[in-house]
């Protein structure tokens, strides 16, 4: 039964939905504008251990929702975004006044000069002992912009660090449904060779048959022997190959290679929709869409205000800064008596720096920043190019894999109607071994060649949403 299914599309944007929390809603710099919609994406905040159930069966979904619970590159891109936001907090702490509370304490024995009429031996000795703990305020109260400049900065790196983030899911979603259907497309080769197994075993019979009857030759028995030796071989080789794409799904997912891992297939699965769009229009969405597009873009933003904050550097700074303190304290003069404080005290001052010469640091500064910055956006027309590339090629694909689809299972079809003609012929003397054989063959091998279109046909599909980057839930070219 054919189904109508988009999953090859509705996988790139699907969430895990257990033990997850949700990360900051972070909105784009308000320099941009071009589209900056991003899907709501939640993230772990602790990795569990993922494990595959005794006995459960895994679909994609399923698949995806494993995935994303060990996935390194997600929890590294994670972890990036996290650092960058905490890197924004401390960015914001340069508006608030900062707090000290200091204590000073100790003893001090001083040799003071003194006029010798005052103190005949010219000099006299002061002893202090004091305890002075004191509250320090300050706060900066002007800096021309430079505050500024850096929080911009902050808070486009860790909108880039979010989008990248998106974009490694993204990545790991495509990843696991290559796999998955690469897996499939090696289960059926293996049926197929099973299949041909089948069709080698049903010509021997027929030969055997024709050689107790005295018409076919040696010959021909050793030929149909070879044919079905050929056809246990491809049979062993196929499982070879789905127990290796079992194994790169499981390794891809983060398990152990050993893990048993149930895979529903996706022979049931209709074929994905062919483009209803031109290639263009494709473009124009991955533009808009793309993670890597849309990180590129936020480096720029933050490489501007990068640059804003050096040229700040050459501009002075006014702070206000405020003390209270309590003295307790002694003093006395050449081992008289002790006098007495127990005194609190009070200081303001309003402080201007200026920063006049410091050896060429902020120019040189200043160069680097207008160097990333034009390295981002040639980073920026890169990435663009590649989009626009990357989407062109997964259009053609598609379009390819569907028509390869069509046109291999029509082969299939007529394969199956020589086949079953030429083993009646055969049967009734009309055919040779080699013509059964040949059909037999062309058989198998159009069986395989369906089942690798199929395949590529859904993954060709996954490519298309992964190069528009699709983040909506709704295929682009769906009906």
């Amino acid at each position: 039964m054919r189904i109508d299914s988009r999953l090859a599309w509705l996988v790139l944007t699907f969430a895990p939905t257990n033990a997850w929390s949700a990360p900051p809603v972070l909105e784009a710099p308000a320099s941009s504008s071009e589209p900056w919609a991003l899907p709501h994406i939640e993230i772990p905040d602790e990795t569990p251990a993922a494990h595959a159930a005794a006995g459960q069966r895994y679909d994609l979904a399923a698949l995806i929702d494993l995935a994303e619970q060990t996935s390194p590159e997600t929890r590294e891109a994670w972890n990036e975004a996290r650092a960058d936001a905490a890197a924004a907090g401390v960015a914001r702490s340069a508006y608030l006044p900062q707090l000290a509370i200091d204590a000073l304490g100790g003893v001090q024995r001083t040799p003071l000069a003194a006029p010798s009429n005052l103190v005949p031996k010219g000099y006299f000795v002061s002893d202090t002992r004091e305890v002075i703990p004191t509250i320090t305020v300050k706060w900066l109260l002007f800096d021309f912009g430079r505050r500024d400049a850096s929080l911009e900065h902050a808070n486009a790196m860790t909108f880039v660090a979010n989008v990248v983030f998106t974009g490694a899911h993204q990545k790991l979603v495509y990843t696991i449904s290559q796999d998955y259907y690469s897996l499939g497309a090696s289960t059926g080769k293996l049926l197929a060779a099973r299949k041909g197994l089948e069709t080698a075993q049903i010509d021997n019979d027929a030969v055997s048959e024709r050689r107790r009857h005295g018409v076919a030759t040696s010959v021909e028995q050793a030929r149909a022997d070879r044919q079905l030796a050929q056809a246990r071989f491809a049979t062993v080789r196929a499982q070879g190959a789905v127990d290796l794409s079992r194994a790169t799904l499981s390794a891809d997912i983060g398990l152990s290679p050993g893990t048993a891992l149930e895979v529903i297939g996706s022979e049931d699965e209709m074929l994905p929709f062919p483009p209803a769009d031109t290639v263009a229009q494709y473009v124009d969405e991955a533009l808009s869409n793309r993670p890597d597009v849309i990180a590129a873009k936020g480096k720029i933003d933050a490489a501007d205000a990068a640059t804003r904050e050096a040229n700040a550097e050459f501009r002075p700074t006014i702070s206000a800064m405020g003390q209270t303190f309590f003295n307790e304290g002694q003093l006395r003069s050449d081992s008289g008596p002790w006098s007495s404080v127990h005194e609190p005290g009070a200081a303001v001052f309003l402080q201007f720096s200026w920063n006049v010469f410091d050896g060429g640091a902020r120019r040189s500064k200043l160069a680097v920043a207008n160097a990333e910055r034009d390295a981002a956006v040639g980073e920026y027309q890169h990435t663009r190019d590649i989009a626009g590339r990357q989407v062109a090629e997964a259009f053609s694909a598609l379009q390819t894999a569907l028509a390869s689809t069509t046109a291999a299972s029509e082969v299939t079809r007529t394969a199956v109607i020589a086949h079953d003609a030429a083993l009646a012929a055969f049967r009734n003397g009309l055919a040779t071994f080699d013509d059964l054989a040949g059909e037999a063959n062309a058989l198998t091998t159009a069986q395989s060649d369906e089942e690798d279109a199929r395949a590529s046909a859904f993954t060709a599909a996954a490519a298309l949403a992964l190069a528009t980057g699709q983040s909506t839930g709704k295929s682009a070219n769906s009906h």
